[in-house]
């Protein structure tokens, strides 16, 4: 059995890993049946997520730090406010690289049982994100 701070652990390793491109620990930590549902759209499946988390995140956005600003664990879900700062250093949605370095802002919560991730909900500001990228922030 798991305690709620091994599952805070586990889920905040997730992002760790994601962010050091520790594919291998990834795929370790994520449940074969994983389920990832994101900003309203459809839920993908493990292989997809890595395949988004690899070859989308990871190459549009290097740098990654990323900052758990509260924490929050009941039974097995793990709630997660964050940021993240990162540099746009390839192109992300058909946005080439700027160089710019951006903060991503958002919450998720993670499913945790028997050591794994079994399904992740997301939101994040992506606008506010994409506004950052293309510097069209009013001031």
């Amino acid at each position: 059995m798991t305690d709620a701070k091994e599952k805070k652990e586990i889920a905040l390793n997730l992002s760790r890993a994601i962010m050091g491109g520790d594919w291998k620990q990834v795929d370790k930590l994520l449940a074969d049946d994983f389920q990832y549902t994101g900003d309203g759209s459809m839920a993908i499946n493990k292989q997809q997520y890595v395949g988004f988390m690899r070859g989308n995140l990871c190459s549009a956005m290097t740098d990654m730090d990323m900052d758990f600003l509260r924490v929050l664990v009941d039974g097995d879900l793990v709630a997660v406010d964050y940021t993240n700062k990162m540099t746009h250093s390839g192109e992300f949605f058909g946005i080439p690289a700027t160089g710019k370095r951006v903060t991503a802002t958002g919450q998720f919560m993670r499913e945790v049982r028997n050591g794994e991730v079994y399904a992740e909900w997301q939101t994040t500001n992506a606008m506010g994100l994409v506004q950052q990228i293309k510097g069209d922030l009013q001031k």
